[in-house]
């Protein structure tokens, strides 16, 4: 983990612009890019609100994930050793999201793994795959993507909560800005037939494209409200859209989004009309937000306790890979002096094949007798961070790359 390093643009500190210019790029280009620069493994993550680049190997080469883009420094974070590996676990857990606690996240974490899995064979693979783990047991032990976090999913689940399925459900959303994106998208996405409507025609017929709804203009709210069970309203007029005469004939339940309210006070009484505002849905907002907000100390704790298995698992990997590096030198001097000594003995009247299997079993056991007591020191060395301990080792079985000793886990911001 000590030469693993990060490079984070995220919502937290880049536009959606800022983004999107490192999330078009070629992905393969990108991997052949770094690996020039000296990465050895590489991780790319690319979702609407974050690019995210993993390396081992060379710190140049996360330099090397912007060197075709310039951002300011300060939307850039950097990480190293620990705490790069925290952060994606962090991530995976949906602690990092813009909505804490969000799914999506985890499967895009997950296909990031699966397209480059050629680029993570040695100590990232082993982080990206407890970082799913991670996400997937905070999912299943926390409460903290349940509830509905978010102003468009909950106005979506007020109004299955009045109408019931909404499967089929007529519906009609006034005001194409962000609520009105913000609240379309979950009522078509549980079924609703919607109408879309905005002062700019154009702006009415982008989003009912988005959501295969039905574009009207918008003098034609009037003629259709008596045809639908669902009114969602949210534009920006500085005063109510809908008075008491819209509502003749009809029989509705309505989402006033806007602020100021688009419903007229009078209007607000009738009993026709099942009106709840912002405020209804913001408490459904805030309730689940509770919810996760208790959810996420506790997805804290267990993204914890898995980084330090984490490490233990790492550091034991580090032990195994230089034992396997001592023993396979030591397996390479122990066959060349067995047969050394077979060819002496052949030379003074050979040695039967029962004979050789000795010498050679004989070899194999002074190998591993010599080697045991290196092989508990290393194993403790690596648990115990004994970094001069293994330097000494790797010094004594002349083991090619010398262990280093890890950076803290505090970020490097640039």
């Amino acid at each position: 983990m000590n030469d693993l390093y990060a490079l984070v643009v995220s919502h937290k500190r880049a536009s959606v612009d800022q983004i999107r210019r490192l999330t078009e790029r070629d992905v393969g280009q990108l991997r052949y890019r770094l690996a020039n620069a000296g990465a050895e493994e590489v991780y790319v993550l690319h979702t609407c609100n974050r690019a995210e680049y993993y390396v081992t190997g060379s710190s140049t080469a996360r330099e090397a994930v912007v060197e075709d883009i310039e951002l300011p420094a300060d939307t850039i974070q950097r990480l190293s050793g620990p705490a790069a590996a925290r952060h994606l676990l962090r991530v995976a857990a949906g602690l990092e999201s813009m909505v804490v606690g969000e799914d999506e996240i985890l499967g895009q974490v997950s296909r990031a793994q699966e397209d480059g899995l050629s680029h993570l064979d040695g100590t990232l693979g082993p982080i990206v795959e407890k970082a799913i783990r991670v996400g997937k047991r905070v999912r299943s032990e926390t409460r903290i993507n349940e509830g509905n976090p978010s102003m468009g999913t909950a106005a979506a689940e007020l109004a299955s909560r009045q109408l019931g399925d909404l499967d089929g459900v007529q519906a009609i959303v006034i005001g194409a800005g962000e609520m009105g994106k913000l609240v379309a998208k979950p009522l078509a996405d549980r079924g609703a037939e919607l109408l879309i409507t905005n002062r700019t025609y154009d702006s009415a017929k982008e989003l009912a494209q988005r959501v295969a709804g039905t574009p009207i203009c918008f003098e034609a709210i009037h003629g259709s409200l008596s045809k639908v069970d669902l009114v969602v309203t949210a534009t920006d007029a500085p005063h109510p859209i809908l008075d008491e005469a819209t509502f003749d004939e009809t029989n509705v339940t309505v989402l006033d989004l806007a602020n100021p309210p688009d419903v007229a006070d009078p209007a607000r009484d009738l009993d026709s009309v099942t009106l709840f505002d912002i405020d209804d849905i913001g408490s459904i907002v805030d309730s689940a937000m509770a919810t996760r907000t208790e959810a996420a100390t506790e997805a804290e704790r267990i993204v914890d306790t898995e980084m330090e298995a984490l490490k233990r698992d790492l550091k034991k990997r580090e032990a195994d890979e230089m034992l396997s590096t001592i023993y396979d030198r030591a397996e390479e001097l122990r066959q060349a002096e067995v047969n050394r000594a077979q060819n002496r003995l052949d030379q003074n009247g050979g040695l039967t094949e029962r004979e050789r299997e000795i010498l050679d079993d004989l070899g194999s056991a002074l190998v591993n007798k010599l080697l045991s007591t290196p092989t508990r020191s290393i194993k403790q060395a690596a648990v115990a961070e004994d970094y001069e301990t293994l330097r000494t080792v790797a010094d004594v079985f002349e083991v090619p790359e010398e262990p280093v000793e890890p950076d803290t886990e505090e970020q490097a911001d640039g």
